[in-house]
Parts: C-alpha cells; sequence; structure tokens
C-alpha cells in the first residue's frame, strides 16, 4: 500500500488545487501530513476508507465541520512511536472518523473543552492519550473532552490524565466507554446529563488530586438542565480507586429535578476503593434501578456506603453501609457487610482482580496493577 504525502498548502484556493490528487485516490488509500491545513483538506477531501497519517509534530487546533464519508476515515500517527500531538479539536455535524494512536493534549482553557464533539455520529477515539497542559496548570484548570448531541460514539482504550475533568457527555445516545485509564484529575472522571444507550465499563479511574471546596466523582450523571429521562445507562466492571491520591466519590447519579427518574440502569460488578460518603449512590426514584455485584472498600479515615431509593434490586454486593431511602441502615438480603480495610484496599482490588479476565483493561494500567 502505497503512502501519499500532501503537499504544502497556501490558502484556500491553494488547498483544492494542491490536493487534488486527493479528491481522487481510491478508498483505503494512505496519506502522509505534516500541517493542520494540510490535515484539514485531506479530511474534507475523503470519501471514505482513508488512513491519514499525521507526521510527528505539534499542530495547532483544527475546526473540522460537515465532514461525512461514506466510510469510515482513520486519523493516526506515522510513527507510533513518535505520535503527533493535536491541541485542539472542534468536529461538528461531521461522522464516520476515528482518531487512533494519537496524542491529543490541550492548549488550555478555563471555559472551553478542549476537544469537541458536537452533533457528530460514528466517531471514535481508540488508544489515544488525552492530556492538560504539562504541570499543575492542566490539571487545574483543562476540561478535556466533550461530546454532545451526537450517537454512536466510542471511547476505547484510551489514557486521560493530567485535567480538571476528562470525558463529558451531553444528550448523547449510543456511546461506550470502555477500557480506558483516567487518572490524576482534579474533578470527575466520567460526567455528564442527558445521556441514553450508554456503556461505562472497565475503565480504571484513580489518583485525584481535588483542590478545597471540589467534589470529585469518579462517575457522575445529573438531571439539571435536561427534558427527558435517561435510560439504558450500564455502568460495569469499572475500578475507582483512591489511590496514591485524594477521597472522591464513586459512582453517583442524581435526579436534581426530582421529576425524571433514571430508567433501566444496571451498576453491576464494580470496585469503589478508599471512596467518600457516596460509594455508589443513586439519588432518583428508580424502580428499574439494578445493583449487583459490587465491591465498596472504605478507608478508616472516611465513611463510605451504597446509597439507593425505595424499589432499587440490590443483590450480591459487598458495602461496609446500605442506605434505602430515608430507612435507618440496613444490610438487605444476599448482600454482605465490608469491614473496613486497612492496607489502602490492595487485598480487596488483588481478590477482586483473581476471579475475572483483566484482558480489557487499559494496558499501561494492567502493568503496575497489583496482583497482574
Amino acid at each position: 500500500m502505497s503512502a501519499h504525502v500532501i503537499p504544502p498548502l497556501f490558502g484556500l484556493a491553494t488547498i483544492f488545487l494542491a490536493s487534488t490528487s486527493v479528491v481522487t485516490a481510491p478508498d483505503k488509500r494512505e496519506l502522509i501530513v505534516s500541517t493542520a491545513p494540510q490535515l484539514v483538506a485531506a479530511v474534507r477531501q475523503a470519501r471514505g476508507g482513508e488512513r491519514i497519517r499525521l507526521a510527528p509534530g505539534l499542530y495547532p487546533p483544527v475546526t473540522l465541520q460537515n465532514i461525512s464519508p461514506g466510510r469510515v476515515v482513520t486519523l493516526t500517527s506515522r510513527d507510533p512511536a513518535d505520535p503527533a500531538i493535536l491541541t485542539g479539536l472542534f468536529l461538528r455535524n461531521s461522522g464516520n472518523l476515528t482518531l487512533s494512536g494519537l496524542t491529543l493534549r490541550s492548549a488550555g482553557s478555563p471555559v472551553q473543552h478542549g476537544f469537541t464533539l458536537h452533533r457528530v455520529h460514528d466517531v471514535s477515539l481508540d488508544q489515544v492519550r488525552v492530556t492538560g497542559r504539562p504541570g499543575p496548570i492542566g490539571r487545574a484548570q483543562d476540561k478535556l473532552l466533550l461530546v454532545r448531541d451526537s450517537r454512536d460514539v466510542g471511547i476505547t482504550r484510551s489514557e486521560f490524565t493530567n485535567s480538571f475533568t476528562a470525558i463529558s457527555l451531553l444528550d448523547t445516545h449510543n456511546a461506550t466507554i470502555t477500557g480506558n485509564y483516567l487518572h490524576h484529575l482534579r474533578m470527575d472522571g466520567v460526567r455528564g446529563g442527558g445521556n441514553s444507550h450508554i456503556v461505562i465499563a472497565e475503565n480504571v479511574i484513580t489518583d485525584f488530586a481535588p483542590a478545597p471546596g471540589d467534589h470529585p466523582d469518579g462517575i457522575q450523571m445529573w438531571t439539571s438542565r435536561q427534558g427527558s429521562a435517561a435510560s439504558n445507562i450500564t455502568i460495569r466492571g469499572n475500578i475507582i480507586d483512591r489511590g496514591a491520591g485524594a477521597a472522591m466519590q464513586g459512582i453517583f447519579l442524581r435526579d436534581e429535578k426530582s421529576g425524571l427518574p433514571y430508567r433501566d440502569v444496571v451498576i453491576a460488578d464494580n470496585i469503589v476503593i478508599g471512596a467518600m460518603y457516596n460509594g455508589i449512590a443513586v439519588l432518583s426514584k428508580s424502580p428499574s434501578l439494578v445493583v449487583k455485584d459490587n465491591v465498596v472498600a472504605r478507608f478508616p479515615d472516611q465513611k463510605s456506603w451504597i446509597r439507593v431509593q425505595e424499589g432499587a434490586r440490590l443483590t450480591g454486593n459487598a458495602a461496609p453501609l446500605y442506605l434505602i431511602g430515608t430507612a435507618a441502615p440496613v444490610t438487605p438480603p444476599s448482600n454482605t457487610v465490608m469491614p473496613v480495610t486497612g492496607d489502602r484496599g490492595r487485598s480487596a482490588l488483588r481478590r477482586w482482580i483473581s476471579n475475572r479476565s483483566m484482558a480489557g483493561y487499559h494496558a499501561t494500567w494492567r502493568q503496575q496493577a497489583p496482583g497482574l
């Protein structure tokens, strides 16, 4: 398979004249780009099946709109050992794109996310490394990824680090967030509202450093400013671990409007270690809620529990405390009490790991996981 280098481009007219060969390139053709204008031109002219390889280097933020090739176009690095670095992306009204093998490093903004997918479909981020600016400022300010008003989005096998927040979802349907490693964050790992048909599975979320007054969460969902109830949400097999960082809430779903209860939610087979009070909490009148086979391991310095409303189905969980509605704490049938862990949860995590395949978890984390 031959590779074709797009020549340097200067201005809009030159983009189309210099890239005529790209427009007529056959499917699955490999293209090499080395500047942001070349990248934009190549993506705009792709018809489907192309593989656009970015030469090593730092690329300024780019905007791509109305990009919908007939088949998937892949953006990746020319040299896997020296990944290209994108410092910003705004993708809107587009689809059939995959970003793989790239570094996404925010250029920094206290207001906007460094990477935004708005009204997109069939877009995947796979095996990318997403990070805030180097040093304390990245963790203090940088919001990494926002997916909004979108469908059929995959965020898989990727690393998110050194930022204020990692992954935000708003009004999105059919999204999969699996096999990611989210660490050294200030505020939230996965967050959002108005999302349905969502799978959040086999992610590792750890090592938070919140500022005074922050209320960080591993996984958080809300109903504020939403017009309809979220449904069909699966949160499964995630590791939410205080690690060497500070305590954060584990899995926290709340219906702030008290009129948009979550429907068909399954929270299963997760382990939450050293969390704040709400290890797993669903503050919503959701009769279809299933919470099963989870482990909440508390540290001596912080109480932690499973908290739900009446009608939820709880089975096979191990937690220090169970709060159901406004009733006094009671351990539901088919659930057990988890004693306080004195080794920062390492023995609990080793036991949890020993009972499953870890192949779906992020490779970087597996290299340092206890018992692997």
